[in-house]
């Protein structure tokens, strides 16, 4: 094959693949903020896939705990927000691993 046909072969295929790119980004679920109020919303959102990437990045999350300001009584925090915290550590855990795992794949 000659020089010029394969180029211009190596060009089709690299438009190709930017297209399937570009077409599965598309398809991207990824937030670039959350607002973690609730357990269970939370739990479901950071359980999800993205079809783009695969793993779903949540962005900067914000965490809002609810809590009961009735008159004379302390602050009491809402059921929905309890452990809250926890999962926002566990997700923050994964996102760490998939970021390292994505780092040594492009060393390789």
């Amino acid at each position: 094959m000659s020089g010029n046909r394969r180029r211009r072969l190596e060009k089709l295929e690299q438009k190709l693949a930017d297209l399937a790119r570009q077409e599965a980004l598309a398809n991207c679920n990824c937030l670039t903020r959350t607002f973690a109020y609730s357990t269970k919303i939370f739990e479901a959102e950071m359980n999800k896939t993205c079809p783009a990437h695969g793993f779903r990045r949540l962005g900067q999350i914000y965490v809002v705990k609810v809590g009961d300001t009735s008159r004379g009584r302390t602050m009491k925090i809402d059921e929905k927000s309890i452990g809250l915290d926890e999962l926002v550590q566990e997700y923050e855990r994964r996102l760490a691993e998939v970021e390292q795992a994505e780092d040594e794949q492009e060393c390789d």
